[in-house]
């Protein structure tokens, strides 16, 4: 079972032990330290597919635009003079240096701090700097020397995704079942969501598939997170109603009805009811939910965690609060990583207060759990270049996963699911995004 990637040749057998029958689920370690698997990724995962790249309300304007990654390289997202999304590869088309240094803006054109070459918002080159009697030979022609556009940029329900690889699956049916997830989301509000002012960005010292394992990991909550658990409750206790966060309660969630949806394509979602769902932002709109999409859907949209997914990149969490995580791989150990809080426009004052206090409780980069996860994911990263202990064990849980049958809750989304688990711990959620980054490594991106 090798793959050929720029690197070379990389054999994937034996990284990935998935024998369900027999009990045994684990993952190799070195599949988070290996350059040349890092290689494989970037070029089949991160720059193969499709990835998340940012919300339509970060570029709301015609010419405003942003830069990020896409895998290593770097990107221009703009939104051109007709409204249209669009992403160029954020080299100078003359001699290649990075053209756009901010990250965001509004501009209608962009000048190459390096030799004055003017690109303007759908990549053509429009003014190359000193050009008469330059000599220029006869086919010069500045025409051919635009922005190197990338080919796929598609939204759903707001979320903008891209691909560098012209041959992938349409978007939606990349999503697949994650898209109802996604609708959980963005149904809240009419008007549609929007990215809070502000972010948080910080880096760790490990790989990046440390993060998409830790987003949708119920295990960790009370080891890792338990000053936040003590604290939150105490709180409660001394300050009553007056408490301003009125945190959601995560002590004893794991006792509540809760799992995990296998969603195909790495997507997964992690979801459990909420033990105080009259604390949640959104609970004022329980009752309009329910007569607009019925009780079943309202409940999953105001009563219960979620945290999805989209892989590889993304987590769309409304939980303890409500925001997007973005993570991007700098090299095979280290990892930055983005928080935006998201939010149903048209919120009133009170619940949008309530909402970011609680973001900035929680998961900001200096809440109460963030630091908590830095430090397990550099930890992590150290210890796993012990090559005389190979394996990470994710069977936890494996007797209540259920492959490729019905699901009560999924169905009340509309949608079937590749597997699920029946518990808020269960760690099948890990191995159903190792059996993807497998799958897609092996054979690449579908398209």
């Amino acid at each position: 079972m090798d793959a050929r990637s720029s690197a070379g040749t990389v054999n994937l057998a034996g990284y990935l032990d998935d024998r369900v029958e027999a009990g045994v689920v684990r993952v190799d370690r070195s599949i988070f330290t290996d350059p040349e698997i890092f290689e494989l990724e970037m070029e089949r995962i991160w720059e193969g597919n499709w990835i998340y790249l940012a919300h339509e309300s970060q570029i709301p304007n015609p010419n405003d635009f942003m830069t990020l990654f896409m895998g290593r390289q770097p990107v221009i997202l703009v939104r051109s003079p007709e409204g249209e999304v669009n992403a160029f590869i954020n080299a100078c088309g003359h001699r290649g240096t990075t053209l756009v240094r901010e990250v965001r803006g509004n501009r209608a054109d962009y000048s190459c701090p390096f030799h004055g070459w003017v690109f303007d918002t759908r990549g053509d080159a429009k003014v190359v700097f000193k050009e008469d009697g330059a000599g220029y030979p006869d086919c010069f022609d500045k025409k051919n020397y635009g922005l190197t556009k990338v080919p796929q940029v598609k939204s759903y329900r707001g979320f903008i995704f891209g691909s560098l690889n012209a041959d992938v699956l349409p978007l939606e049916q990349h999503l697949g079942p994650a898209t109802a997830c996604i609708d959980l989301l963005a149904d809240q509000s009419p008007q549609g969501l929007e990215i809070l002012k502000g972010s948080s960005t910080y880096t760790f010292r490990g790989n990046w598939k440390i993060q998409a394992e830790n987003g949708v990991d119920g295990y960790h909550l009370y080891a890792t997170h338990g000053n936040y658990v003590m604290t939150t409750e105490h709180r409660r206790k001394l300050r009553g109603d007056a408490d301003p966060v009125k945190a959601m309660q995560v002590g004893g969630i794991d006792k509540k009805k809760g799992g995990f949806f296998d969603l195909g394509h790495g997507h997964v979602m992690l979801w459990g009811d909420f033990p105080n769902p009259t604390d949640r932002p959104n609970f004022s709109q329980l009752a309009a939910y329910t007569e607009k999409f019925g009780a079943q859907k309202a409940h999953w949209m105001v009563a219960r965690l979620r945290n999805l997914l989209l892989y590889p990149n993304v987590f769309v969490m409304d939980q303890t609060s409500t925001q997007i995580r973005v993570f991007r791989p700098i090299s095979v150990d280290e990892t930055e990583v983005t928080i935006y809080g998201i939010a149903p426009r048209g919120e009133s004052a009170k619940d949008r207060s309530h909402r970011i206090r609680q973001w900035e409780d929680f998961f900001n980069a200096s809440g109460m759990a963030t630091p908590d996860d830095i430090m397990e994911f550099t930890q992590s990263q150290i210890a796993y270049k012990a090559k005389a202990a190979r394996w990470n064990d994710v069977s936890r849980g494996l007797k209540h996963v259920h492959f490729n049958e019905p699901n009560e809750e999924a169905a009340s989304l509309g949608i079937q699911v590749q597997s699920f688990g029946t518990r808020l711990e269960d760690e099948g959620i890990m191995a159903a995004q190792h059996r993807w980054w497998l799958e897609t490594l092996t054979h690449g991106p579908q398209g």
